[in-house]
């Protein structure tokens, strides 16, 4: 299996130009590094028994695969939840080009601190700097989690797509916003009280949802489910049928109970 590791969007695309078209039997997917390509990488061998070549381009920024998918560099992505591509597709006025092939895991969204051992001790600072993802979906969802965990209150009760601005500290707390990428959300614990990071970028650092995060979402209510996603017209390429079976396999099961024993929901 190839394996390439992708930075910046502009230096991918110039890589791949001129060789946009994939060899007949491979197929490349974008998917960020824990536990998406992770996973890629451990079906390799499933997937040439069914005839199949995984080329795995792994991606920090979320930016990056749906441009990558709709510019037909790759075939496949592995990174997002529906309401993200959601919200993708309108930016790029993509609705219907994209669809999802496979709901695939579920990875919770937690809040953690390298300063605080408890929520209760969270709750009693007077002030708090505390980092949500900087993405809309993620935002919005980080959001939620903070209110669900008693440290902030919405200042409207119609609160969708909310930000930073849309919030205040419950009770005599002052909650002061900070939007961050997502993949530097972990390292900028050392600057906040708390930071609410996705469960893959948590592992991929070493701090797991179950273990290591003072309030975790409901993963069994949760709505964002991770998805595979492929280009509408490719949906009856044989390739794309094959990547489906391969992530129905029994695999993809086995990689995450082994690996992540229960830190991610199956779909």
């Amino acid at each position: 299996m190839k394996k390439i590791k992708i930075l910046p969007l502009l230096v991918l695309i110039s890589s791949l130009t001129g060789c946009s078209k994939s060899s007949e039997d491979s197929l490349r997917i974008a998917a960020t590094p824990t536990p998406h390509a992770e996973l890629l990488y451990s079906l390799d061998n499933e997937a040439k028994s069914m005839g199949l070549k995984l080329k795995v381009l792994s991606v920090d920024d979320y930016r990056v695969p749906n441009r990558l998918l709709l510019d037909k560099q790759i075939e496949a992505n592995y990174f997002q939840h529906e309401d993200f591509l959601k919200d993708e597709c309108t930016r790029y006025q993509c609705e219907g080009k994209l669809i999802v092939l496979a709901k695939v895991h579920l990875e919770p969204m937690g809040l953690y601190s390298n300063k605080i051992r408890s929520l209760e001790e969270l709750k009693n600072k007077k002030q708090l700097r505390i980092a949500v993802p900087v993405d809309k979906t993620n935002e919005q969802r980080a959001l939620d989690l903070l209110r669900d965990c008693g440290l902030i209150a919405y200042k409207e009760a119609s609160h969708i797509d909310a930000t930073a601005k849309d919030v205040f500290g419950c009770g005599d707390n002052k909650v002061t916003i900070i939007e961050v990428a997502a993949p530097l959300l972990a390292s900028s614990l050392p600057d906040v009280d708390a930071a609410v990071i996705p469960g893959n970028f948590a592992i991929a650092t070493g701090l797991y949802p179950h273990k290591d995060s003072l309030c975790l979402e409901d993963i069994h209510t949760s709505k964002y489910t991770n998805v595979l996603v492929v280009r509408a017209e490719d949906m009856n390429d044989p390739r794309i049928q094959k990547l489906r079976q391969l992530f129905q396999s029994e695999s993809v099961r086995d990689f995450f109970n082994a690996k992540y024993k229960g830190s991610f929901l199956l779909q």
